[in-house]
């Protein structure tokens, strides 16, 4: 968790080129509520319902998981990631952070099974917003006073490219 004055609303994404998971978490308590799921085309969302949500919480700034592989490197898919968080600057003007997003549709799969009442059909009920979560959950757990790359920005106004 980056160390700032004042304590940030942050919303988070599970990004995918049919839907995209969101989720927003606070940087003081560090805790994480799973919102919905975003319809996409080819990875572009369906910026209305976007829109919606970004007026509706008014995060402060974005969490955007990144595909990457076994050996942590960048994906097509991971690239795409990022010029998500792109566009979300450029339309938001808010800081966007990437974070390795690794296991989190696992992880949340694995949730729903244990609490039960899934189907296991999970493109009728996606796991997106919980992955999201799950996402945003490791990122704020980071040390802010830590050299971790997930602590840089991927886009925004005091982005640097490394």
């Amino acid at each position: 968790m980056p160390n700032t004055t004042k304590p940030r609303l942050i919303m988070a994404f599970d990004f995918g080129s049919k839907r995209h998971g969101a989720a927003l978490g606070n940087e003081l308590t560090r805790t994480v509520n799973p919102l919905t799921e975003i319809p996409a085309k080819e990875g572009i969302p369906a910026w209305e319902i976007l829109d919606s949500l970004i007026k509706e919480w008014q995060p402060d700034a974005f969490v955007v998981g990144l595909p990457l592989d076994e050996a942590l490197e960048e994906t097509p898919l991971s690239q795409r990631a990022r010029k998500f968080a792109k566009r979300l600057f450029g339309r938001y003007g808010k800081a966007c952070y990437g974070m390795n997003e690794r296991g989190s549709t696992r992880t949340a799969k694995e949730i729903v099974k244990r609490q039960g009442g899934h189907k296991g059909n999970f493109r009728e009920d996606p796991v997106d917003r919980l992955a999201a979560a799950v996402i945003l959950e490791e990122w704020l757990q980071l040390d802010p006073k830590g050299d971790s790359v997930y602590l840089k920005q991927i886009a925004g106004p005091n982005f640097v490219k490394s």
